[in-house]
């Protein structure tokens, strides 16, 4: 008796095992598992991915419907998918970001607009457009021209003082 209540729960088991597939939800641009995600099914309540990305979806649905907090919404068949799902994320990258608080020295400072001098200088140079008759040779004597200038002016200045 108790062998044929164990083959009976065995049994089931595979039947239960049989009828599901599980699904792994990742992002798209960096591969790494997505948790926590909401997928509903159609045929189904809703469930949430676990810490590893995975889901376990009955394969009497049709449709997947997954949301994300930080990634756009998708309707997909469950014909199409295979075992992964990619999401698109909402969230923009952003560029390197340098902050200064206070009680920085002066040097730091001074590197960071020399830095900010150079960029603006590479982006004039980069919009310049030779065939409209822009010269980009004179742009950059004209440049290192006014850095000579000052440095005059400045040595001058240091005489008179002295």
């Amino acid at each position: 008796m108790i062998r044929m209540v164990v083959i009976c729960c065995l049994a089931q088991a595979v039947i239960t095992a049989a009828g599901q597939r599980r699904l792994v939800v990742v992002d798209v641009e960096t591969r790494v598992p997505i948790r926590h995600a909401n997928v509903t099914s159609s045929a189904h309540a809703a469930d949430t991915t676990d810490w590893q990305g995975f889901v376990t979806v009955p394969d009497s649905c049709r449709t997947l419907s997954l949301t994300h907090v930080n990634y756009e919404s998708r309707i997909l068949n469950l014909t199409e998918v295979k075992d992964t799902i990619f999401l698109i994320s909402k969230l923009m990258g952003l560029p390197e970001v340098t902050v200064l608080g206070h009680g920085k020295g002066e040097d730091e400072l001074k590197a960071l607009k020399k830095r900010l001098r150079m960029a603006k200088t590479e982006a004039q140079l980069a919009a310049a457009n030779p065939a409209a008759g822009f010269d980009v040779l004179g742009l950059v004597k004209k440049l290192f021209k006014r850095r000579k200038d000052r440095k005059k002016e400045r040595f001058q200045k240091i005489l008179e003082d002295y």
